[in-house]
């Protein structure tokens, strides 16, 4: 028996306008998608070029000392990479034990007081400095370390 089954060539192609249509939709819908990406990426990457990041300085950085329960004091100078004092920052010193705060003043300079609790068995801790402001993007953390001196 033979198969009377007959098969068009014309049967894949139903609709041309389909065909036709399809470089259309493809080239607005990669429009579409470069607007929606160059909008996203400008969320994120404008600020970071566009708003300069404030300079920590702290001193110390590593203190020495003596016994195993301390009051430390830093002083934290913060300002502008230019070098411009930044006034109304809060500056965060902290650990798992301990948290100081306090607000720079018009030179940028703040004074904190933090007391050193360092465990027994160990001889050292960090702390962590953190600069908000209100004015100038958020400072990376930075690290202190004190170290007992036995």
């Amino acid at each position: 028996m033979k198969s009377t089954h007959h098969v068009s060539s014309n049967h894949i192609i139903s609709n041309d306008s389909a065909i036709l249509d399809l470089p259309l939709y493809l080239v607005v819908t990669i429009i579409i998608g470069i607007i929606a990406l160059t909008s996203i990426l400008s969320m994120i990457i404008l600020p970071t070029y566009f708003t300069p990041t404030p300079v920590l300085d702290i001193t110390p950085v590593v203190t020495s000392i003596n016994s195993s329960d301390t009051s430390i004091r830093y002083q934290a100078l913060v300002k502008t990479p230019d070098g411009k004092p930044i006034e109304h920052a809060h500056v965060i010193i902290k650990n798992g034990q301990a948290i100081s705060t306090n607000t720079t003043n018009e030179l940028g300079m703040a004074i904190l007081t933090i007391q050193a609790i360092i465990p027994t068995g160990l001889h050292e801790c960090y702390f962590d400095v953190i600069v908000k402001s209100s004015t100038h993007q958020v400072t990376h953390p930075q690290m202190l370390k004190v170290v007992l001196r036995r």
